[in-house]
């Protein structure tokens, strides 16, 4: 991807609390084990280390710099990330591509205590809503791909990224979806962007656990070589 005249700009926004409903949103299965997934939706494990302020310690991306990988149109890394797992790989795609940093946070940061930050997210689920979005990417038209990372919550999409898709329109844009994970992979993520947008250009995604980090972020530059952006 080729950089945009502009420098490379990190935006932030955030959530007021819940209020936005969303189309079978209470049927997804969620939890939030900071920024992992587990295998049983009933009983989410700890797949993070804590660290001493109760929550996950981030992995920190390489310093190496990379050359932009060349490409024809503007491109925009939108990412949701609690524990920094997930952040590390966003950033590693924008140092490569030269494109955009979004990232996607809420006003009102979940708890870090465990067991109140999955009670969150499952009355998220129970009741239908997701949390609002204080504000959206600008010029958000002007992009023509899209690296869209996030966790997998019980083996789903975290209702915080339903929300960014409700107010983003993917119709017309490159899509390659990446997330973390304790395990679990990103096939049912990408069966609820399918279910929100059913004529997205997904291209391939790529899927990294947390215990692979960080020397799985070499695989970054041989997948975006393949995207064909």
């Amino acid at each position: 991807m080729r950089r945009n005249e502009l420098d490379r700009r990190t935006f932030v926004m955030g959530s007021v609390g819940f209020g936005m409903a969303v189309l079978a949103g209470g049927m997804l299965a969620g939890c939030a084990a900071a920024e992992e997934s587990a295998a049983a939706p009933e009983a989410p494990d700890r797949l993070e280390a804590p660290g001493s302020d109760g929550a996950e310690s981030p992995v920190e991306a390489p310093e190496a710099a990379l050359e932009p990988e060349a490409g024809g149109g503007r491109a925009l890394v939108a990412v949701f990330s609690l524990s920094g797992n997930t952040l590390s790989v966003a950033e590693r795609i924008a140092e490569t591509t030269g494109a955009d940093l979004f990232r996607i946070e809420t006003t009102n940061a979940y708890p870090s205590d465990y067991d109140e930050l999955t009670a969150q997210v499952r009355r998220e689920n129970a009741e239908g809503f997701v949390p609002e979005l204080a504000g959206a990417v600008p010029n958000w038209d002007e992009y023509d791909a899209v690296y869209l990372g996030h966790p997998i919550w019980w083996g789903r999409l975290p209702n915080v990224m339903r929300a960014f898709l409700l107010q983003h329109d993917l119709a017309g844009k490159a899509v390659a979806p990446f997330c973390t994970s304790g395990g679990s992979g990103i096939e049912g993520a990408l069966a609820d962007v399918r279910e929100l947008y059913p004529e997205a250009d997904l291209r391939e995604s790529l899927a990294l656990t947390r215990g692979s980090l960080p020397g799985a972020l070499e695989k970054v530059q041989p997948w975006i070589g393949r995207l064909e952006f």
